[in-house]
């Protein structure tokens, strides 16, 4: 509980500027990854957005770093406007962010340096950047550095440029279901479309312009394909029955579906290039939830063909279904883990929960809580966000694909489900 009650002040000590939809509130795991000491920026008068904050927040919810900042950082680390390194390593940081947010021009200039503390690197400049910024841009130039940081340590290319999108429903609203998107933490949220009836599983296309999604708008569940930017958009299903579960495959070409057309429901996918529709499965048992795998040559489902729900697996070049889970009582909603062989799915253990099921069919629960749905996995493979009911309201948390860090993301203007986490920005 003590560790909870700091993680909640830690959070709160970096709140800054202009508040987002979503306020993310850690659970616990900030202790448990790389010490990096994050010294405040210079910034100039009049900027809104504390840029160190900001990379501070970002690298801790990705679940492998512990920032040091504020009280945490020992007095005396700036001496003459120059970094004390030897002061700085007691802290047990490995290395040290400095930076300063300066005019250029009709914006700003975010500049940043990483020094190493520890071992061979110390005193090392071990990255060096700079880049423009406008005072409507200062955040994504924050999420810019937090990215560069987190692939220096890791490896992996960081997703803090990232956005997501969900259902926002207001109860009493005269178009009470929405789809939203925002930045992954919650800030520039945007309304994509408003609605009297149910709008459900938005997915993004892989350059981010465009969201398919289910909407009931006319009585009856179609499926749409809408540009975000020009905000036009096509209907893509609207056949008898069900027209349900998009999702769009990593290569761009194709989008699965459920479609019940043909009798019960079963998995099809529209070929985006040849305007074809083509059918995957045909099965007497529910076949639902299709999501591709991240080399677009397999397509994972949930089917109830062997009495209860399992993930099953198509694989278009053998044209075979084969069985993925077999522990637990129940497992659904398959999704892949880029970068890894491994796959995000719930799983019904004292409730459904998040789980990690690795290469060896192993299954590693990610969460605690009792009616988890909905996971969609970072595109750096890092983090895991999900819906699930919090305080008695429907709402979104994120987890650590390890599991270290947990947090909720809830909203004070309605209930939300359906997340879905966009792709790397192209000016990676």
């Amino acid at each position: 509980m003590f560790k909870r009650l700091l993680a909640m002040l830690f959070c709160l000590t970096l709140s800054y500027g202009a508040q987002a939809a979503l306020q993310i509130e850690i659970q616990g795991g900030i202790n448990a990854g790389r010490k990096l000491a994050i010294l405040p920026f210079e910034q100039a008068d009049g900027t809104r957005t504390d840029v160190s904050a900001v990379i501070a927040q970002d690298l801790m919810r990705s679940g492998k770093f512990s920032p040091l900042t504020g009280s945490s950082l020992p007095q005396g680390v700036i001496q003459g406007g120059k970094l004390v390194v030897d002061t700085a390593a007691a802290t047990g940081a490995e290395a040290i962010v400095s930076g300063r947010v300066y005019p250029e021009g009709s914006g700003y200039q975010v500049e940043f340096m990483v020094t190493g503390l520890q071992g061979t690197q110390k005193s090392k400049v071990l990255a060096h950047y700079k880049g423009p910024a406008t005072q409507a841009t200062l955040r994504q130039a924050a999420h810019r550095v937090s990215d560069r940081i987190y692939e220096l340590f890791t490896g992996q290319k960081g997703a803090f440029r990232t956005r997501i999108a969900y259902v926002l429903y207001k109860h009493g609203d005269s178009h009470p279901y929405q789809l939203m998107t925002a930045d992954y933490d919650g800030f520039n949220e945007t309304a994509i479309l408003r609605s009297t009836q149910p709008v459900m599983t938005p997915t993004w296309s892989p350059d981010g312009q465009r969201l398919a999604y289910v909407s009931f708008e006319k009585r009856t569940p179609c499926i749409f394909v809408q540009n975000i930017v020009n905000k036009q958009r096509i209907k893509l299903a609207s056949f008898p029955g069900m027209n349900s579960s998009p999702s769009w495959s990593p290569d761009g070409s194709k989008i699965a579906m459920v479609l019940s057309k043909d009798g019960q429901p079963d998995i099809y996918y529209f070929d985006l290039n040849q305007k074809k529709l083509y059918r995957v499965t045909n099965n007497r048992a529910i076949d639902t939830e299709p999501n591709w795998s991240t080399d677009s040559q397999s397509l994972f489902f949930t089917s109830e063909r062997g009495g209860k729900a399992q993930i099953y697996r198509y694989d278009f070049r053998s044209k075979q279904v084969q069985r993925v889970t077999y522990q637990g009582q129940m497992n659904l909603s398959a999704r892949a883990v880029p970068g890894s062989n491994s796959l995000i799915v719930i799983t019904r253990s004292n409730g459904f929960r998040v789980a990690r099921m690795d290469p060896d069919g192993s299954i590693y629960m990610l969460t605690t809580s009792s009616l988890d749905e909905s996971p969609s996995v970072a595109p750096n493979g890092s983090m895991v966000i999900y819906s699930t009911v919090y305080q008695g309201r429907k709402g979104l948390s994120l987890v650590s694909a390890d599991g270290r860090f947990k947090a909720t993301l809830p909203s004070s203007s309605g209930e939300i489900s359906a997340p879905a986490w966009g792709p790397l920005p192209a000016n990676y």
